[in-house]
């Protein structure tokens, strides 16, 4: 039988068709679709077992208890001459709404919402709005290394995985000149441009 240790600070509550999962990072209901699960408490903690032996749901449930549990993070580096993020909760005036992200956004205007604006080398800033359930903030990097640091994290690694890749999107990295959104640690090899002759 598959199983997994159930971390410390996750409740689980078993219902024939659903499992209700609990922890510092939120809740999350997840359908059995008619598997069986078990949990019995053993010397090191409590243990999930899958009856069923699918361990590819087992899985899924173990990066579930860990999101909630823990957390999930990525964080971006914006490289390139004036790139910068900045946190705003209001849209400043004067943002062209040619831009569809930035009109649609302009457009909604519901109060509360936070919007990543990235300055990364158009003649417009780039406004990102997320759909999904995460927390988006940003730092400023000083010394040798300048540029600005954005922070993502969210209880589900699927949600984190897809808001990083939309907001690389918007400027991915650039392997002749190195200019981009890069994911922290992420290692570009540059290539030589084309020499005139």
């Amino acid at each position: 039988m598959y199983s997994f240790l159930l971390p410390t600070n996750v409740e689980i509550f078993q219902s024939p068709d659903f499992l209700k999962l609990e922890g510092p990072f939120g809740t999350l209901i997840k359908k059995t679709g008619g598997q069986e699960f078990k949990m019995i408490t053993v010397s090191e903690g409590r243990r999930l077992f899958s009856l069923t032996n699918n361990s590819t749901s087992l899985s899924k449930l173990f990066q579930i208890a860990y999101g909630l549990s823990f957390g999930f993070r990525h964080r971006l580096t914006l490289t390139g001459i004036g790139f910068r993020a900045i946190m705003r909760n209001q849209l400043a005036e004067g943002i062209p709404t040619k831009n569809y992200i930035a009109k649609r956004i302009i457009d909604s205007k519901e109060p509360g919402e936070a919007f990543l604006t990235l300055k990364i080398g158009f003649s417009h800033e780039m406004i990102y709005k997320s759909s999904f359930p995460i927390n988006i903030t940003t730092s400023r990097l000083e010394g040798r290394t300048k540029g600005t640091l954005i922070s993502i994290k969210s209880n589900s690694l699927e949600a984190l995985n897809q808001a990083t890749a939309e907001i690389q999107k918007f400027r991915a990295p650039d392997v002749y000149k190195g200019k981009g959104i890069y994911l922290e640690q992420e290692v570009i090899k540059l290539k030589k441009g084309k020499r005139q002759g």
